[in-house]
């Protein structure tokens, strides 16, 4: 406790004075350095992609897990902790004790829409049944642009902004593994103002490095690179190549930076984080909602436009449950965020014949205000054929449509309903884009469902689902009863 209390001290001081924010394999080896002096285990990992269709397609894992169309994903991959003889199910999936640390050192993505950093819940242990259960629930609020921790941005066409700019987090269930870990930085002169801390809340998880303790996994979303070019900040080679792991341990760090497995070697005092409270949803505008009348009007518009077709109104509902009753009750929920909205159709056909598809309409969130931006994309719901009869669905999201478009692309979903509602001024807050097989007429707003490209890949029964990514006055995803729920009319010839 007294070389605790004398690294606090030394925290608070260096605190107050404004040091270099970049980071260098120089100074981020002293980190480590200090670490190991101070009876640290320090083991490297790596942030990489996370391409979920490459791994479903080599039989990896065994779905997609709703991945959100054309957003790439990064995520941790850690070496086990020392003394971990039960191995992980998973290599992006690792165990962790109580008193342990996981640190990111690096930079945030360049200019996307939208980026996050959280810890996942990814499989429990239960007891009496064999193997695990996937859960995949968020173990709080993400790390995201509306309120990360940063240095200045690096480079100039970023300047002022949070992308491309230095940052740390420390992911631990510790109050006291926080401080030290705080302190180590301190001590060679990485600034506090850029570091985060993800609490790894311990009452609710079952921590530990045995068979039946938590697998976790830390992930990275992105959304909408504004440069093109910058997409490249989310691609690897494959995982994995003629059935062989590509990346393992020992890890290195990339141009992404640095993470870090800090494991003491001597007992710490244990002060857990409590359970984070959440950044409320509810702002009280319920304005959205006013926009009913024009989209009942809008509906109608749509169905009267295809009267000569069989008109099937597919139900939407909320898709996955609170992170927190996943985590209690062991449910899947698919890798929820509380960045946004789940909403999703019943599933459902679309044939060859050009007489069948789907119109998918609704508000478009980003105009009204409640979020940042929104989209719609179309889901597999199909059974893994060859996992039966074990049952997992695909649930690959080969397709989306979004708000970010410009009008004039006629490719999002803004400026996609006047055609319904040419003389309504509430028209323009709407989108309307159909989803097909084919194009004949190639029609504008048109959503075509591609050829597989794995073996393992059929676009039978479908689902399409629904986000809206982070209301800009609360910093977290818009409240589920502020917002009209999207819709999906299924026409077909009435046979």
């Amino acid at each position: 406790m007294k070389r605790l209390a004398m690294l606090l001290l030394l925290f608070l001081a260096v605190s107050l004075f404004s040091l270099d924010p970049y980071f260098t394999e120089e100074n981020v080896n002293s980190f480590i350095a200090e670490l190991e002096e101070n009876g640290f285990v320090v083991q490297q990992g790596v942030v990489y992609t996370w391409d979920l269709l490459d791994l479903f397609s080599k039989h990896l894992i065994p779905s997609c897990y709703g991945n959100n169309a054309s957003n790439p994903y990064l995520a941790y991959f850690l070496p086990p902790a020392p003394g971990q003889t039960v191995p992980n199910t998973l290599p992006f999936t690792f165990r962790l004790r109580e008193d342990e640390a996981i640190i990111f050192i690096g930079w945030t993505p360049p200019e996307v829409t939208y980026f996050s950093y959280v810890t996942f819940v990814m499989s429990k242990y239960l007891p009496g049944q064999s193997g695990r259960q996937r859960v995949l629930a968020s173990v709080g609020d993400t790390i995201n642009m509306t309120r990360i921790k940063t240095g200045e941005s690096i480079l100039p066409e970023t300047a002022g902004t949070v992308f491309n700019a230095p940052t740390m987090i420390i992911s631990t269930p510790d109050k006291n593994m926080d401080v030290l870990m705080r302190a180590a930085a301190a001590e060679v002169g990485f600034i506090q103002s850029l570091i985060n801390t993800e609490p790894i809340p311990s009452n609710m998880l079952k921590l530990g490095l045995e068979q039946d303790c938590d697998e976790l996994l830390t992930v990275i979303r992105l959304a909408l690179f504004k440069n093109p070019e910058d997409k490249t900040y989310a691609q690897d080679p494959p995982l994995i190549v003629d059935g062989k792991l590509t990346v393992k341990p020992p890890y290195s760090h990339n141009y992404r930076g640095w993470v870090l497995r800090v494991t003491p070697t001597r007992p710490i005092e244990p002060d857990p984080f409590p359970t984070p409270s959440m950044i409320p949803r509810d702002t009280g505008d319920y304005s959205e909602l006013d926009l009913k009348p024009t989209m009942d009007r809008l509906e109608e518009a749509i169905i009267k436009e295809y009267s000569n077709l069989k008109a099937d109104v597919l139900r939407t509902q909320r898709s996955v449950e609170i992170s927190y009753m996943a985590i209690q009750n062991v449910t899947d929920v698919l890798g929820d965020s509380r960045d946004t909205i789940y909403i999703w159709t019943n599933p459902f056909l679309i044939g060859d014949d050009p007489d069948d598809f789907a119109i998918v309409f609704g508000p478009v969130h980003s105009l009204t205000g409640k979020s940042t931006y929104s989209n719609f994309t179309v889901y597999t719901d199909d059974l893994v054929k060859d996992l039966l009869p074990v049952e997992s669905k695909i649930l690959y999201g080969f397709a989306s449509v979004h708000s970010e478009h410009s009008v004039e692309s006629k490719l999002g979903l803004i400026g996609s309903a006047e055609r319904f509602l040419p003389d309504d001024p509430n028209a323009k807050y709407f989108y309307v884009w159909k989803v097909a097989r084919s194009n004949p007429d190639n029609e504008d707003y048109c959503l075509l469902i591609p050829e597989p490209t794995s073996e393992r890949l059929t676009y039978n029964n479908l689902r399409i689902a629904f986000r809206a990514y982070v209301n800009p006055e609360t910093g977290v995803g818009p409240s589920y009863e502020e917002v009209l729920m999207d819709k999906v009319i299924h026409f077909s010839l009435d046979k």
